[in-house]
């Protein structure tokens, strides 16, 4: 019995761990890009990184005059505009 009590606390402290390494990823923004760099990673315009801004479907941040983008927000981008090629 004292070892099925054991066993229930860690899988509780697992569960608990891994909540908190979610939270912590969640947490994380990983690299972030002003304009022109964004436009010379993803190999299309200024232009074109403006008016994804401007649309609305591009998120960003702004740093005191600075527009920013975090590797989340480029992610999200790249998720709403990805299509599957089916034969």
């Amino acid at each position: 019995m004292e070892n099925s009590i054991s066993f229930m606390k860690m899988e509780a402290d697992i569960s608990a761990i891994h909540t908190m390494l979610q939270e912590l990823k969640e947490q994380t923004v990983g690299k972030v890009y002003n304009t022109q760099e964004l436009s010379e990673y993803l190999k299309v315009g200024k232009g074109t990184i403006d008016k994804l801004r401007l649309d609305g479907e591009l998120e960003f941040s702004k740093l005191g005059r600075t527009i920013v983008y975090t590797q989340r927000d480029i992610e999200k981008l790249l998720e709403k505009n990805h299509f599957s090629f089916v034969v």
